[in-house]
Formats: C-alpha cells, structure tokens, sequence
C-alpha cells in the first residue's frame, strides 16, 4: 500500500474521500480500526483505478 505508516485515521478518511470525488460524512469510519481503514484505502484505489 502507498500510504505512510504515519497516517492517521482522519489522513486515510480524507483520501477515501478524495477517491471517491465527495463531501459525504465518513467520519463513522472512524470507528474502523486503522489496519482497516489502510485495506479500504487500498481497495478503493484499486477500484477506481488509481
């Protein structure tokens, strides 16, 4: 994955947000724990494309 371990939680929802082109509220992922929010990242990249 490209993400930095230094990330952070709200880091890895915003990218998830700019993957996905929305303003949508995600902050409910942040119940997520960060090694899933890495693998969401990683999938949504991996389904758009980028």
């Amino acid at each position: 994955m490209n993400t930095a371990s230094t990330d952070t939680k709200e880091n890895l929802i915003r990218i998830i947000k700019d993957l996905l082109h929305t303003d949508e509220d995600l902050d409910f992922l942040l119940l997520l724990k960060k090694v899933n929010l890495e693998k969401l990242v990683s999938v949504v990249r991996a389904g758009t494309g980028r």
